[in-house]
């Protein structure tokens, strides 16, 4: 059993705890477009099924049934607990190699994109990792039936959740055994001492057995990030950029042996032909500065489109292809016109008001096409683009109104100044 979608609920109110738990210790770890972009990438990971592009349960499958694999029975305690443990020991190499070979790492860099180290950092998913799953075949070879592997592993996930905080410090003895939130931090980090370190995901003892373990010391404070910052809100960029950069350094590699080997070698390796660029990993973080109805605006945007995309997920068996592939591409598209508001790009309300009109013309030919799609959802939609593009109307003549006040009053600053200077 899948306990992860069951925790999204608990997983919302640890968030909202640890966020007043800032404001009331005067410690705040949450920005807003850094939390946005950390769920909206979570979501955007989920709502990827919708694409039904997973293979591995194929691969398990055809494995067991050629190799005449039983499956070792499911009635005493130890059988599960036994593969808790043996799935994170797999967990920690699966990890391991995701920072060790770029292949892995175009996947898992998406979570370690954050300058910011809290829950919803726990949250922020890939959505490209078709590769990992080998990782666990030793567990089906074993003879691990599918659904003990499941719960253990969602099990193994939703621990991994509370880890990803800074307002717990150190739990004394748990430090030798679990992995808890210092340990995790210095994962998170991007400090040449810490970086690529503390792999666990229950246990910490992998690390310590396997030479990975790096303790958090007090006088080096943990900076959150990856080495070669993002300095972008967009998720769809945030899944594809080590990607997009890794078929860029292949091509322009004249070495054949290197076209390949990249893919297979740590990030931070490039062919004897290419210089190597060189990073700041103290940069200042990126934030961007916007106006507050952009913030309120995404904010709110991002919960109805959650609302939407898990509806859509939980009833994907249910849907026609091509209906769960336009859901996708709306909410992609969605989540990349919102990363653009944050970033404070330029005609980015143009770009919104074309969201919704394409959503508005989906709302309207969704029920002729698909009948699933009733009418009362069409209009849902249709009144829920009517009241966006309203709220973006007023939001816009605010945002103008706002700027002429400043020039205003910037202009009638710097005349008294001239004023008060001629006459002295």
């Amino acid at each position: 059993m899948n306990y992860v979608t069951y925790a999204i609920p608990f997983f919302v109110l640890m968030m909202a705890v640890e966020f007043l738990w800032g404001r009331f210790s005067g410690r705040q770890t949450y920005r807003l477009n850094d939390t946005i972009n950390s769920l909206s990438m979570g979501l955007l990971s989920r709502v990827v099924d919708l694409l039904r592009l997973g293979f591995a349960g194929v691969v398990f499958s055809l494995l067991v049934s050629l190799l005449g694999i039983t499956p070792i029975a499911t009635d005493s305690i130890w059988v599960w607990v036994i593969a808790f443990v043996a799935y994170d020991c797999c967990y920690y190499w699966k990890h391991r190699f995701g920072h060790e070979w770029r292949i892995l790492w175009a996947s898992h860099v998406a979570h370690h994109q954050s300058e910011e180290f809290n829950l919803s950092t726990a949250l922020r998913q890939t959505g490209t990792d078709y590769i990992g799953f080998v990782f666990y075949l030793p567990l089906y070879l074993a003879g691990v039936p599918v659904e003990v592997v499941v719960t253990v592993g969602s099990l193994n996930l939703i621990y991994q959740f509370w880890v990803h905080t800074e307002h717990i410090r150190r739990l004394g003895p748990l430090e030798w055994i679990f992995v808890t939130p210092s340990n995790h931090r210095v994962h998170h980090a991007r400090n040449p001492e810490y970086i690529d370190r503390n792999y666990g995901g229950v246990f910490i003892i992998w690390d310590r057995l396997f030479g990975t373990f790096k303790d958090e010391q007090e006088d080096i404070p943990c900076y959150y990030g990856i080495t070669h910052a993002l300095h972008s809100w967009n998720p769809i960029w945030a899944n594809l950029h080590i990607w997009v950069e890794t078929v860029q350094l292949a091509w322009r590699t004249k070495s054949w042996g290197d076209k390949l080997r990249i893919w297979f070698k740590p990030p931070s390796w490039v062919p004897a032909d290419i210089e190597p660029e060189s990073h700041d990993w103290q940069q200042p973080k990126y934030d961007p500065a916007i106006s507050n109805f952009t913030r309120y605006y995404c904010f709110t945007q991002y919960w109805l489109l959650t609302a939407f995309g898990l509806a859509a997920v939980l009833s994907n068996t249910s849907l026609p292809y091509s209906l769960a592939l336009g859901v996708f591409a709306l909410i992609a598209f969605s989540f990349y016109c919102h990363g653009r508001m944050l970033e404070g790009r330029e005609h980015v309300s143009k770009l919104e008001a074309l969201r919704l009109a394409i959503t508005a013309g989906f709302a309207l030919t969704a029920p002729l096409i698909w009948p699933m799609v009733t009418q009362s959802m069409a209009l849902i939609i249709l009144g829920y683009c009517v009241l966006c593009a309203l709220a973006l109307w007023l939001g816009s003549r605010s945002d103008n109104l706002n700027r002429l006040t400043h020039s205003v009053a910037g202009e009638l600053n710097q005349g008294f100044a001239d004023y008060k200077g001629a006459t002295q």
